[in-house]
Order: C-alpha cells, then structure tokens, then sequence
C-alpha cells in the first residue's frame, strides 16, 4: 500500500498546520438548530448559496435528505468559491488549469436536474454522521511516509473518498496543533488515490440533518468524480 500514499509526500511535507488554520465557514460552527438545507441558505457570509441552489434542482428524495431532521448524513460540501472556478472555465477556454466543465455551463440555472444528482451524490455520504474525532490518524512508515491510517467513504454516487487526520506540531511541540482532516480521491480498489483534495477547511458543521465538513477553497468542483 506504501506505493499509493508517495503521491502525498510533497503535500505533506509542505503543508504545515497551526491553530490558526481555520476559515469561518458561516453561522454553524458547533451546532445548527436547523436543516441543512436551511442552515446552507441562512449562512451570512455567504459560502454556501451555490450549492443550496444545486440542492433545490435536485430529484425530491435526494433533497428531503437535507430537509430531514433525522437522516445523519455526512456532506463533503463545495463552497461558491468552487462553483466559481466551475464557471471560470466556460469564459475562459484555454486557461492553464483542468477543464472540469466539459458542457461550458455558465450558470446552476443552466444545470439539468441529472447533473445536479450527480454533483450532490458525489460529495455525500449516507452511512451516518462521520465527525472529526471518528477519523483515524494518518499512518507513517519509518521513514516517515504515509502509509495507511483514516478511513474510505463511499459516496451515494458511487465514488470512494478517503479522509484521514493529522495533528502536527505547533510551536515545536509534536501533537499540539489543532486536529484537521485532509482528503483524497481514491478509485474502486480504495487505495489508488486519482485527486488530492486538501485539507477541509472547516469539520464538525452539525445540524438537524447530519453534519457538513467544508472543503477548502483548493478544491475544484469535479475533482471527486469527473462531472457528466
């Protein structure tokens, strides 16, 4: 399994944390007395109002999960931030990143209902409410490698993300910086990874309907599984 994880290497190796790794993601943090559904159309700061109007397009039962105030699902959820880079590509065509925006969509209004599944079932995961401190550590070899540790999620779609937490050092002392989760991509097998996902920006987001960890602005709407 040692030979999956080298991918990750130079990521690790450069991605230092502290207890000031944090990006307020709106008014959930701890504990929302809501729907997520309704608490991803109140938030003020305005992160999450691309993907409650995805959410509105979808089919009926998949949108009575995020009104449900009992489904204990666990949401990878994009912030407009990745939304905007979605759209990005449409304007710009021949731009230097992927094109993940194979249909040049240049608005969620232009989204047909399939696509809108398809975006929320890649990022959600229906086996119950997966909080931070349920994600095991990342392990190492001796030489300091990753190799193995967290857990792999399967996705309602059908796509595999693997999530692991690290909880390095913080101002010398080893184990004194905040636990973060980071995530990857991986194929059927689980361990081949296709896409690193970084770190999640912001874990723990409870409400009603389950629990939302925020993906970093990093992340690139298409990144989990390539969008149809």
């Amino acid at each position: 399994m040692k030979g999956i994880f080298l991918i990750l290497g130079c990521v690790l190796c450069f991605s230092c944390s502290t207890k000031y790794n944090y990006i307020d993601t709106g008014t959930a943090v701890g504990y929302y007395d809501g729907t997520m559904l309704e608490y991803f159309r109140h938030d003020t700061w305005h992160n999450w109002d691309s993907i409650a109007k995805v959410i509105d397009r979808c089919s009926p039962e998949l949108k009575s999960l995020f009104e449900s105030t009992d489904a204990n699902i666990t949401f990878f959820g994009p912030k407009n931030i990745s939304f905007e880079k979605f759209f990005f590509w449409a304007e710009h065509e021949g731009s230097d990143v992927t094109n993940y925006n194979k249909n040049y969509y240049m608005s969620i209004d232009e989204f047909p209902r399939d696509f809108c599944d398809q975006i929320v079932k890649t990022h959600l995961y229906t086996g119950g409410k997966v909080m931070r401190d349920d994600v095991p550590r990342l392990e190492r070899d001796e030489e300091g490698v990753a190799d193995g540790g967290g857990m792999v999620l399967p996705m309602m779609y059908g796509n595999k993300i693997w999530i692991w937490s690290l909880r390095n050092a913080f101002a010398g002392v080893e184990e004194m910086a905040d636990v973060e989760l980071r995530a990857a991509a991986v194929e059927e097998d689980g361990k081949t990874i296709t896409n690193n996902l970084g770190t999640i920006a912001t874990t723990n987001l409870e409400n009603q309907s389950g629990v939302v960890h925020a993906l970093g602005d990093q992340y690139f709407l298409g990144q989990l599984f390539e969008l149809e």
